[in-house]
């Protein structure tokens, strides 16, 4: 007897009675969009064994036993990026080829349409295979399959399946929305949407100096109530900055681009090349550094000034902004101290703008801290009467950028710093130290 033979062998039962059709399709609308995937994904440390074991049982033809559910977890391992080239389960991958064109169960067919959906690669060999086993039984695919496929041909398309979708979303207001009334229920799903992100992130691209073209790129890669995506995220942000390489964005785009961006996918500086950051170019990862600069520059003298009532520091305000518009600062941080601390975070509201903390106490404990990177000097500013100290960034004790706490009072104590109080001329005798 072969497997779907024994899988679909009658049982007798009672039907139970139903409930009103209104009632069973909303519930069965609740429950696609809390479970969407028909197939369940097993976890990795079970996966070799599923094909151990399905491979043994296609040997011996022994189906005693067998549930729908495992066949089709052992298909979702079969096709997964690890094993779906593999070149000693080719015999397992025919089966289940063969046993989609000679199957009637919806229920299996389902589970290897959102498998060919998940496992997509343009022109593979597998998707290739899939795709024409699947095109030959469109009639008794679900019911689910049969809309996506007369709303879109083309995602049978084993090479230009994933490019359809992408055109399609360059002309969907709201992109995740729109794939889902395409019956594309996981939106953010690996394999063919993988692929579509790109064709819809290059297509969007030579209009990304538009806000409502940036904000429908932002709510795709971050729909309301749902996760960062995370494939193709350093192509998408590569999109967002490129056309900023000649000239910047308005005050409240560029605000808007940091706040998003670092907010889905943290602070580059910071986490350093992990994530999404390890595969966005220098060139234009250099654009956001920049603008990060400046708002911690902007911040740190918003906070400062909301607290600071000498008149001198008025002066101060006015030489760091000077300095940042000169392009002659390459890198800013900041360290509030816990008041500091306190009002950064009332005031920035939906901002974005990572800091440190300054951790001195006594009569320290209300002094915040501005580092900079200027050339080859690390230059350090404090509120109130603190000096500025100019260190060589050769000296290994100098203190470095982005870190999570900066004592004030230690800071003073390293040697080969030159420092001077804000009296005289000290932007003079701070320009010729830089």
């Amino acid at each position: 007897m072969s497997l779907f033979a024994k899988l679909n062998e009658p049982v007798l039962y009672q039907p139970p009675s139903l409930p009103a059709p209104t009632r069973l399709a909303a519930a069965a609308q609740r429950i696609l969009s809390r479970w969407p995937d028909v197939v369940a994904d097993p976890p990795e440390r079970d996966r070799e064994r599923l094909i151990i074991e399905m491979t043994r049982r296609l040997e011996r033809r022994d189906w005693t036993g067998t549930r729908m559910s495992f066949v089709t977890s052992a298909a979702r391992a079969l096709f997964d990026a690890e094993r779906r080239s593999r070149p000693v389960l080719e015999p397992l991958r025919r089966f289940y080829y063969a046993e989609i064109e000679a199957s009637d169960s919806r229920t299996f067919l389902a589970a290897m349409m959102s498998i060919y959906l998940g496992s997509y690669e343009p022109g593979a060999t597998h998707t290739i295979a899939l795709a024409r086993s699947l095109a030959k039984v469109q009639l008794r695919l679900d019911a689910r399959s049969r809309l996506l496929i007369d709303e879109l041909p083309e995602v049978l398309d084993p090479r230009k399946g994933a490019d359809a979708i992408g055109s399609l979303m360059v002309q969907m207001v709201d992109p995740w929305q729109g794939l889902r009334d395409l019956h594309l229920l996981s939106p953010h799903a690996p394999g063919i949407i993988d692929f579509a992100h790109l064709a819809f992130v290059k297509r969007l691209a030579p209009n990304l100096n538009q806000p409502t073209e940036i904000d429908r790129l932002l709510r795709w890669l971050k729909p309301d109530g749902h996760e960062p995506r995370a494939s193709g995220a350093g192509e998408a942000i590569e999109a967002l900055l490129g056309p900023w390489r000649d000239q910047d964005p308005s005050p409240q785009m560029q605000h808007d681009l940091i706040t998003r961006i670092v907010g889905y996918y943290g602070d580059p500086r910071v986490r350093g090349r992990a994530g999404a950051w390890s595969s966005v170019s220098d060139e234009l990862l250099a654009i956001l550094l920049r603008w990060l600069t400046g708002a911690n520059i902007r911040f740190f003298l918003e906070i400062v000034s909301a607290v600071e009532d000498s008149h001198m520091w008025a002066p101060r305000e006015r030489f760091w902004l000077s300095l940042y518009n000169q392009k002659r600062i390459d890198a800013a941080w900041v360290a509030f101290s816990d008041a500091g601390a306190a009002l950064a975070r009332r005031k920035a509201g939906n901002r974005t703008i990572p800091f440190g903390r300054q951790i001195a106490g006594g009569s320290r404990s209300g002094t915040c801290l501005l580092i900079l990177k200027i050339g080859a000097k690390i230059v350090v500013e404090g509120s109130s009467n603190y000096k500025i100290h100019i260190f060589d960034e050769r000296n290994s004790r100098a203190p470095k950028l982005y870190q999570h706490s900066y004592d004030c009072d230690a800071i003073r104590r390293i040697t080969g710093a030159q420092a001077k109080m804000h009296l005289g001329h000290w932007e003079g005798w701070v320009l010729e130290r830089i």
